[in-house]
Parts: structure tokens; sequence; C-alpha cells
């Protein structure tokens, strides 16, 4: 049985609410709560559940989206999100929990998210946001920036995997539940990385992410960039890791600009023409870099939280649908 959300207040908590003087956290989640379509992504969510009349309710769907907005918002692990629950108004007010309600423990979160993996909806979650901003009129659609981040593996390959993974022969046997097996290694600017990749496409001018996509660590920046593409772009901007000169003549014929950074290639050396206007596109191909700084920086997200790929694809698209929903804010009051 689906759980539903309370309508009517007790009379404890008409008079908290009644205190005028609120805390900058209340401010921002008051933000978020208006701007945001509850029902919307809650309709998404409901077929993974069995509307039966038998068995105990479930907790309501919109609390458990919006635990997990809370989690990410603030780099809450699931107990630390319970405690958090229990000792913040601020949090209770933004989920609708009344004082007469049980607070959701940290399994309740937990099941909800391999819910969400299992039944494969995440990019639906993640296109409800984007018709949010749609229907504000904040996408530009001037053109596309592109860009991918290395998130490393929240635990460190034994020696004997790292050996295993470059002769690409590992097995699932010789690796424990704790071993991350799905991460990957790589190489950037002569460092190793174990880990994973995040890429976005953002719309250039508003810097809404448009198009997120997960991997592992050892996939090009390249083999993703035609996923990161809307199609109805005038523009196209990247670092020169998605130079490609077929893309060149396809993006000139269908009238697009390219707007890649030249790559200088052996015995073709990158002329004084080249070298200045890679500087003009580089201006504007920075912006996409201060999107993963405020994952960092905002978010705590540093490196990949879970050890497989399904729970940090997770993870990564919610802090996409987190800055696109403050971004909306921000272009909204501005």
């Amino acid at each position: 049985m689906i759980g539903k959300e309370k309508s009517q207040l007790s009379i404890l908590d008409s008079v908290f609410n009644r205190r005028k003087k609120k805390s900058r956290l209340d401010h921002l989640l008051k933000q978020i709560d208006e701007f945001v379509d509850w029902r919307k992504l809650e309709k998404i969510v409901e077929p993974i559940y069995k509307n039966s009349r038998k068995g105990r309710p479930t907790v309501p769907i919109i609390y458990s989206i919006k635990s997990l907005f809370l989690q990410y918002l603030y780099d809450l692990s699931d107990p630390q999100l319970e405690d958090a629950l229990i000792d913040r108004l601020s949090f209770q007010r933004f989920l609708g929990l009344s004082f007469e309600e049980e607070i959701p423990d940290f399994t309740t979160i937990w099941r909800f998210r391999e819910r969400l993996i299992k039944a494969d909806i995440l990019d639906k979650l993640f296109d409800a946001i984007i018709e949010m901003l749609e229907e504000r009129h904040l996408i530009l659609r001037r053109g596309t920036i592109v860009d991918a981040t290395i998130v490393q593996s929240a635990r460190k390959p034994k020696k004997k995997d790292r050996r295993e993974d470059q002769k690409e022969d590992k097995t699932e046997e010789a690796q424990s539940p704790q071993e991350d097996k799905d991460a990957r290694f790589t190489r950037k600017n002569n460092k190793t990385y174990y880990g994973y990749k995040g890429h976005i496409g953002i719309d250039e001018g508003s810097h809404i992410i448009r198009k997120a996509r997960f991997t592992a660590a050892n996939r090009h920046d390249s083999q993703e960039f035609d996923q990161l593409i809307s199609g109805d772009e005038k523009s196209v901007f990247a670092d020169k890791a998605y130079d490609n000169q077929e893309r060149k003549r396809q993006f000139r014929h269908q009238g697009i600009f390219y707007g890649i950074i030249d790559k200088g290639r052996r015995n073709h050396p990158l002329s004084g023409g080249q070298k200045k206007r890679n500087k003009k596109k580089s201006k504007i191909r920075s912006h996409v870099e201060r999107v993963f700084a405020h994952f960092k920086h905002h978010y705590g997200y540093r490196r990949a939280r879970y050890v497989n790929m399904s729970r940090n694809e997770l993870h990564f698209k919610f802090l996409c649908m987190l800055y696109n929903v403050r971004r909306g804010i921000a272009l909204t009051i501005s």
C-alpha cells in the first residue's frame, strides 16, 4: 500500500510554523520546495510500487524523493540523514512531516534508492526537472558546452586487481563485496586514477545541465559526445579531447558553429590563428568547469560514495538535478 502524506497540520505544527524568524537553511529549502513540481516527480515513481490495499502503508513517495534531495544537497550518509531528519525542524518542514508522524529510517531511504535503480527511471526524473526549467523559459538553446570529470572510486584497488585490470582479465571471483568491481583505470596529466567519469552537456548562457552521462573512467570523453548533444543548439564547445575532423565537417555542413578547441597533430602544429581562436573558445568552454566546481565545493563530491556503477550513477544524476534546480532558482530571482 502506497502511503499518503498528511494534508492537515497538528496544533504543535501550527505553533512552530508561526515563528517569523527562519534560518538561511530554511530559506534555501523553501525556495527548492516551491520551485520543484513534486507531484510530477511522484507520478514518475508511483508505477514502481504496487498500489495494493493489503499490508502496511509505505512511506509517502514524496517524503522519499525529498529525502534524497536532502541527502545529496548536504552530503549525508543514510544514518546521518535519519539523524538530521530527527533533529532539524527545517528538514521536517521540507518533507512536510508533522510532529505526529514517524521519521523515515535510513533503511527506508536505502530501499527507495534501490527501487529507483532497479526501475531504471533516473533519466525520466532528470528530464522532468528539465521540463520544469523549459516551462519557465530558462533554457536558451544558443549552444552546448561539453565536458567530463573524473570521479575517483570509494575503494582503492589492490595491486593484484591493478595487474588484472591492465590485462583485461579481471574475474568477479577474485574480488570481495567491498571492492569496486565497476571502476576502471585512466590517466590524466601523467597521473593514474581509478574510478568513473561524469559527463555533462550544459546550455550555453544559462549553464543548465541538459544532458548527463555516467561511465567507467576508461571510457574516452569523445565516445560520449553524441549523447551529450541536444540537437537544437547553434554551437558546440568542448576541449581538445573532443576534436574530430569528421565532426568538424559535419557541424559546418549543418550550420552549427564548431567551438571545439583545435588540437595540434604530428607534423601539423597549430597556427597562430588557431591559437587565437582557441583562446576565445576557451573563455566560453571554461564555464562548464564551474559546474563541476559547484559539485565539489557545495556537495562535497570529490570521490564516489558507493562501490558500483548504478548507485554512483544515481548519486551523480541527483547532483545534476539539484544543480539545475538551484540554477533555475538563481536565474528566476536575478
